[in-house]
């Protein structure tokens, strides 16, 4: 982070500063205990207990506060910042930071492609620009501070995904990062064991638009019939489109796939490009496509940008093709679990798999689903035997739900099987895999049995 003034902050947060706290430089600020040290600002959220003693051995530390708390006044009265709204206060605090820099800042949501598509933007970007990014797939609000303390004078772009999982989660994140260039990759049921309706999902995914001050540029897929639903008609800014709608603005003509990745060509103002993305599925396309339009927007030329995603590396257990023993292939996309990035990850292994390959799916359970979770076991498990997938197991008591619906559909009821266990999932295997076999592995939840049996089956 760049180093503040403590005076300039409480000023900020109409909080008027005392002689002892004027000249101190705040080279920390966190709401985690665990991160004091000398120089630190600390939010205390939740009434978490102070370590009192340990920041004793430190200097200058602030204690951001809107209650007393044990020991306090062992602690010296200036290093005691008490407020009324600790919240309020908290997030006078981060707008202050984030408008100290006047960098593009982009906002990526939707249901699936939220990380590929911030990763494919980053390694487009990194090469001539020192960027600032969410790390791999943590997205969750606890990492919001860090990522916004991140941002220092030699930040030229950040790319941020703000996920939601409860309601007010993508204002909060707006707070923190006030994008002005927003993406939304697509929508399907997800959350809704939080947000218990759907409605409210797709309306919670909307905000960005408010969260962006119904101002900047905003990235749509244009043919996700979810996102075509949402009201843009208050957003005053850009609206730049995606897809292969042929009114997209980036449109998708055609793609291909190949041994280890998608070649793909895209049409923009009149002239069509030839792209190359590693990592399997229509899906990928869809990511590639929208951080080549974030890109544009940038000032990025697109023969670069497509260059460059041409050596992207693709994210570990997203549809990650894995040789496995005695001429197996595996592939791992248990990076997670829901309606639609189940429904990626099948089609994807039918466009690929050859006709002298058993298609086996491995599946564990779909996370986070709440009301809807009958029906989409329902769907998905008709998904199977509609895409001709040879042999199904499943994982878990919830999985079993699959099973069902995969036999009416036309999967062979003696091909269904389940698991309690990696190590009964090892024996079955042992027994019951023959060259040439591909299996597909997904689940939602971090089932660490999954990475288990993959890593027994490898090569």
């Amino acid at each position: 982070m760049e180093t503040l003034l403590l005076e300039n902050i409480l000023t900020v947060m109409n909080i008027q500063p005392n002689e002892k706290q004027k000249g101190i430089r705040i080279q920390t600020v966190t709401y985690d205990r665990f991160e004091i040290r000398s120089n630190t600002l600390y939010f205390r959220w939740h009434n978490k207990e102070v370590p009192v003693e340990s920041i004793k051995n430190y200097k200058n530390v602030f204690i951001v506060t809107d209650r007393p708390f044990s020991h306090m006044e062992s602690l010296n009265p200036e290093q005691i910042i008490m407020v009324k709204d600790l919240k309020d206060t908290f997030f006078k605090f981060t707008s202050y930071y984030r408008h100290l820099f006047n960098i593009p800042v982009v906002s990526i949501t939707g249901t699936c492609g939220k990380s590929t598509t911030k990763e494919m933007l980053k390694h487009i970007l990194e090469e001539t620009n020192n960027v600032q990014a969410t790390i791999s797939s943590k997205n969750a609000g606890y990492y919001n501070l860090p990522y916004l303390m991140g941002i220092d004078e030699d930040t030229d772009v950040a790319v941020f995904e703000t996920a939601i999982s409860s309601k007010g989660d993508m204002m909060e994140a707006c707070k923190y990062f006030f994008p002005n260039i927003g993406i939304m990759t697509m929508i399907d049921v997800d959350h809704t064991d939080k947000i218990r309706s759907f409605d409210d999902y797709l309306a919670e995914k909307g905000k960005i638009m408010q969260g962006m001050n119904n101002m900047g540029t905003l990235i749509l897929n244009t043919d996700d019939p979810y996102l075509s639903s949402i009201d843009t008609s208050k957003f005053k800014g850009k609206i730049i489109t995606f897809g292969k709608n042929r009114d997209a603005i980036f449109r998708i003509m055609k793609y291909q796939y190949n041994s280890s990745g998608m070649t793909f060509w895209i049409k923009y103002k009149g002239s069509e490009f030839k792209g190359y993305i590693p990592g399997l599925g229509e899906h990928n396309v869809y990511n590639a496509t929208a951080s080549i339009a974030a890109a544009a927007i940038l000032g990025v030329d697109l023969h670069y940008a497509l260059k460059r995603l041409s050596s992207f590396h693709h994210m570990n257990s997203h549809f990650q093709i894995i040789e496995g023993r005695n001429h197996i292939t595996l592939v791992d996309d248990t990076w997670k679990s829901n309606p639609a990035s189940l429904k990626n990850g099948l089609e994807t292994l039918c466009s690929i798999a050859l006709p002298s390959q058993r298609k086996i799916a491995v599946l564990g359970r779909m996370a986070a689903l709440g009301k809807y979770a009958d029906i989409e076991y329902k769907k998905k498990g008709h998904l199977l035997g509609d895409l001709g997938v040879d042999v199904l197991i499943t994982k878990g008591f919830i999985a079993k739900d699959f099973a069902k619906p995969a036999i009416e559909a036309g999967v062979n009821p003696n091909n269904v099987y389940h698991f309690s266990d990696a190590d009964e999932m090892k024996r079955f295997f042992d027994s019951f895999l023959i060259p040439n076999d591909i299996v597909y592995f997904k689940t939602g939840g971090n089932d660490s049995d999954f990475d288990d049996v993959i890593e027994y089956l490898r090569s």
